[in-house]
């Protein structure tokens, strides 16, 4: 049995972190708890310990939620920027691969599966508050948008 297909969209992005710029990722939003940068910056930290889990390799250090959240609030430039998007964007890739080469013949198979799915519902509820924050700044399309800005490259 093939588990490729159980995690087939679970990582998707719907284009969020596509064409980021300074003036997006720096907008502030009053009264929001954390910034886009920080829940950007979270959710590599975070996948990248989940990540050494599910390959066998040592996390470099065990983490608690708290350690996972950066205090710069913004990122230095456009190239950081596009550093770190490309960092989580690796990630993604590799989760992929993962979550595509599973089979009940691996012995820790169910461990994995926790892992993903665990990785998917993170990613899911964190991805929910950056279109929320990117749509109450106006550099993310209404729902009634969604289709064609999906479509569009």
């Amino acid at each position: 049995m093939q588990f490729q297909n159980l995690f087939s969209e679970a990582f998707d992005t719907f284009k969020v972190f596509e064409n980021l710029t300074f003036n997006i990722v720096t907008q502030k939003i009053p009264e929001t708890p954390k910034t886009f940068w920080q829940i950007l910056n979270h959710l590599i930290i975070w996948q990248e310990n989940q990540l050494a889990l599910v390959t066998g390799d040592k996390p470099k250090k065990p983490i608690t939620e708290i350690e996972t959240w950066i205090e710069a609030e913004e990122p230095t430039d456009q190239d950081n920027i596009d550093n770190v998007v490309s960092i989580f964007n690796t990630q993604l890739h590799t989760i992929k691969t993962i979550s595509s080469t599973l089979s009940l013949e691996q012995s820790d198979t169910e461990f994995k599966l926790k892992k993903l799915q665990d990785m998917s519902n993170h990613l899911s509820f964190h991805l929910g508050e950056i279109i929320l924050m990117r749509r109450q700044c106006k550099t993310y399309p209404m729902p009634e948008e969604m289709k064609l800005f999906l479509a569009s490259e």
